[in-house]
């Protein structure tokens, strides 16, 4: 579960794989609809920009060791990277989400760089995967699944698991693991929302 070491992008065909996948997320097919969306710099736009970014410069830094020259080029990637971060509020470390990221909406999004996260994670805006905040825990962050969707506000702390296929609610705050595949969390700690009881609705 999360982040498969193996999956990272060591080579330029792992970089295309990410891209190709990627870009599909954001960018419509249909060629009116994409030059649309590029000519009103759509918030989509903006948000895939960053992460075509983040992709190369996470190709780059696993390969920084190679020469100087190598890591010369990291170091531009990786400044470009968050360049683009800091216009959109989005700060996500390298090697921290596997392939399939989805971000709806910009703006107060972090990753820590020690999250493990798997593939296809959906995340809706204003949304924390970090540590504790202390000195003891820095190195101590969430470890999450394949196909999981965090609402808008939704925030995991600390060394937690969370589950494949899982919906964390909006603004729910995820502070103890989650081993049930298919669960959904809400409320600030987050706890498992009951099947048999309908009255209560996750809003994402």
């Amino acid at each position: 579960m999360g982040y498969d070491g193996d999956a990272r992008i060591k080579t330029r065909a792992d970089l295309k794989r990410f891209l190709d996948y990627e870009r599909k997320l954001y960018i419509c097919e249909k060629r009116g609809d994409r030059w649309y969306q590029y000519l009103t710099k759509d918030s989509q736009v903006r948000i895939w920009h960053y992460q075509k970014r983040l992709r190369r410069s996470e190709y780059w830094f696993n390969n920084r060791h190679r020469s100087p020259l190598h890591y010369l080029i990291f170091l531009i990637a990786y400044r470009m990277k968050n360049n683009a971060g800091v216009k959109l509020g989005i700060g996500i470390s390298e090697n921290s989400v596997d392939i399939g990221l989805r971000i709806f909406h910009e703006g107060c999004i972090e990753i820590n760089g020690f999250a493990k996260i798997g593939k296809n994670f959906k995340m809706h805006g204003r949304n924390c995967i970090g540590n504790r905040g202390d000195a003891d825990t820095a190195t101590i962050a969430p470890i999450i699944g394949d196909n999981v969707d965090f609402g808008v506000g939704a925030s995991a702390v600390g060394g937690i698991t969370i589950a494949d296929d899982v919906i964390v609610g909006a603004g729910a705050v995820v502070v103890r693991s989650c081993e049930t595949p298919g669960a959904t969390l809400v409320g600030v700690p987050a706890r498992p929302l009951e099947k048999n009881n309908q009255t209560h609705s996750v809003v994402r």
